[in-house]
């Protein structure tokens, strides 16, 4: 009894290979041999060369054909449309995009076009999203960016989403930011005398505050500033009540927000 063969699914662009060598005179079984399919798949594969060639010629991406195996059209083309046009706009600006970004974009875009029912753009969607439009991971190469920026307008759309459905006014948002102090750092530059040729370097401290600053988005409530530092009670404290300070201070080792 002859093995049972090995069911073998080829690439769209695969496919297209097998028609240009029927069209030049190859034979069926000489291309089933070569690739390891059966006589009536290629006889089949035959049958939908216009299909394929037109799936191939309105293929975005050079990569599609390579990777895909079947011509089957996305769930939600419109919404895939309007996903690989706004992918292609933000890569033409340098901007990077992580799987969580494209998702998330995925499922304003789904509210926007009036979709019904519920749309999770799940880890399987995005690979099928990549896979159609060949689409990869790379590593950034330098510093050209140095904020997530498109994270930032998601962020803003949903937030400016939930404060209108929520009714909250400027006085009631606030915002809190923290930053670092080192109080003891040396400025880089320094004045100097024409004939001094050069000035002498010096190590600059890593003594540091953190220093947190919280406000509302009218300006009619600035909290008092929060400042960390590593002493509970510093030396230049002494004589001074905490309560008297114009700032709410506390410590921790290493002078950190934890």
């Amino acid at each position: 009894m002859a093995d049972k063969r090995k069911k073998i699914v080829l690439t769209v662009k695969q496919k297209l290979e097998v028609i240009n060598k029927l069209e030049k005179g190859e034979s069926v079984i000489k291309i089933s041999r070569d690739y390891g399919i059966g006589c009536q798949t290629v006889r089949d594969i035959k049958k939908n060369k216009t299909k394929l060639m037109e799936y191939a010629r309105n293929c975005d991406s050079g990569a599609g054909p390579s990777n895909r195996k079947t011509m089957k059209s996305a769930s939600y083309e419109e919404l895939d449309a309007a996903m690989l046009q706004w992918f292609t706009q933000r890569r033409a600006e340098g901007t990077p995009l992580s799987g969580p970004v494209v998702t998330d974009k995925a499922k304003i875009f789904y509210k926007q076009l009036g979709f019904k029912g519920k749309f999770n753009a799940s880890p399987g969607w995005l690979t099928r999203f990549k896979n159609r439009h060949g689409i990869r991971e790379i590593s950034i190469q330098g510093e050209r960016l140095s904020a997530n920026n498109e994270a930032a307008v998601v962020f803003r759309e949903e937030f400016q989403q939930f404060v209108t459905e929520e009714r909250y006014d400027s006085s009631q948002i606030y915002n809190a930011d923290e930053t670092g102090l080192y109080w003891k750092c040396l400025p880089s530059k320094t004045l100097a005398f024409v004939q001094e040729k050069h000035a002498p370097g010096h190590k600059s401290s890593k003594e540091r505050l953190t220093v947190m600053c919280c406000g509302n988005a009218s300006g009619s409530h600035k909290l008092r500033l929060l400042v960390i530092g590593k002493s509970k009670r510093p030396r230049s404290f002494k004589g001074t009540e905490g309560s008297q300070l114009p700032v709410d201070y506390y410590n921790q080792k290493g002078a950190w927000m934890d």
